[in-house]
């Protein structure tokens, strides 16, 4: 395991305010019912710090020292681990919460790990006095880890879907903003530009015009030729159709990518204008090409990403709330036969969280974190 990708989840993970979460609060909250006990949290793991992020019963500092945590055992088991009694465990006898206040005796935890098999805490359930669990509390208590991490990827998953979004959206109004900037370019003749005559002949161009020709088809513009000897044969009659609707009056724009072979290939906005004298009689045509490559990139991200939501939003709506509803329900049913835990009742509720599980995944697989920045 990365540490340093585990730790860069667990900060992302600490900055959600999962205090808040009512769908974790309810899974600490069924964590002590199921387990007959009066207290039982969630924890993240820092480097050094050990956080206590949602809670029930419990009065112990938010943040404390990892090395006094007994969440840093239940990681280094990689599955369930039990004290049953802490003042006759020669590990915990001496722990501050264990001789002091508030005289922890049982512990039960077990380690919340991520699709990516990054390990950011636990959840675990606390008693005052000495304490056992049966085999079907013990599987409860697995079940819950899942759910409580599932719950917390997919809030981390939509924070970062969200920031993404923002960041494009952002990113669509800055290019707005260059299309002002490069509209008014345009007008003083910073795009390539030329100018052509009745027969298509080169009276007049810019220098972008010139270092344009020059860069894609090694050749230098001069005055008098024909802007077609310049073209390639794959958008020669495309110009030639553009420029002769532009000598009947029409003002002809259109986006076309061209093809240059080893030297690439390039988005252009092609323009063109008819251009008449004080009579009004059109005597050529204006012919502007401006590259809008980057424009059009962020028209594929913005397009990816809303597809992107699209997504989740249908997993979140059709096929998330399912299992998560069949797990609460679940609860309530075997809180009503006040915690007799029935095989069946175990059957669904593993059913459950796998499918809830399978759809956590797909929305993680869909944000793709997380991003080494």
């Amino acid at each position: 395991m990365n540490e340093d990708l585990r730790l860069q989840v667990v900060k992302q993970l600490e900055n959600l305010e999962l205090e808040s979460n009512q769908e974790l609060q309810q899974t600490v909250e069924f964590a002590a019912k199921l387990c007959n006990t009066p207290a039982a949290c969630i924890t993240l793991m820092g480097k050094d710090t050990h956080w206590i992020k949602v809670k029930k019963g419990i009065d112990i500092a938010p943040h404390t020292s990892l090395e006094l945590s007994f969440s840093i055992h239940t990681i280094k088991r990689n599955g369930l681990f039990v004290v049953k009694d802490a003042l006759k465990d020669v590990r915990f006898n001496t722990h501050p919460y264990v001789a002091g206040k508030p005289g922890l005796r049982f512990y039960a935890g077990v380690p919340l790990v991520t699709h990516n098999g990054h390990c950011v805490g636990t959840i675990g359930v606390v008693d005052y006095k000495p304490h056992l669990l049966t085999k079907q509390q013990k599987l409860i208590l697995k079940i819950l880890a899942k759910h409580a991490i599932g719950v917390m990827e997919l809030k981390l998953s939509l924070e970062q879907l969200n920031k993404s979004f923002a960041g494009l959206k952002q990113e669509q109004e800055n290019n707005l903003k260059n299309e002002i900037r490069l509209r008014s370019m345009f007008e003083s003749l910073t795009d390539a530009y030329f100018l052509l005559g009745k027969e298509g002949e080169i009276i007049d161009f810019n220098r972008a015009a010139y270092n344009f020709v020059e860069d894609k088809y090694g050749k230098k513009l001069t005055y008098g030729y024909f802007l077609t000897d310049y073209l390639n044969s794959a958008y020669k009659n495309v110009f030639i159709e553009n420029y002769q609707g532009a000598l009947k009056g029409k003002r002809i724009q259109q986006e076309l990518l061209a093809d240059y072979g080893i030297k690439g290939k390039v988005w252009w906005d092609c323009t063109f204008e008819p251009v008449s004298n004080n009579c009004g009689e059109i005597i050529g045509v204006s012919y502007v090409a401006r590259n809008i490559d980057e424009r059009k990139l962020n028209e594929e991200k913005i397009q990816e990403q809303r597809l992107r939501l699209l997504k989740i939003a249908k997993i979140q709506s059709h096929d998330y709330r399912g299992p998560v509803t069949t797990i609460l329900g679940l609860l309530n049913l075997i809180e009503e036969e006040d915690y007799l835990v029935t095989k069946e009742y175990l059957t669904m509720l593993q059913v459950a969280v796998k499918r809830l599980d399978e759809k956590i995944l797909e929305v993680v697989s869909i944000v793709d974190y997380p991003r080494v920045t």
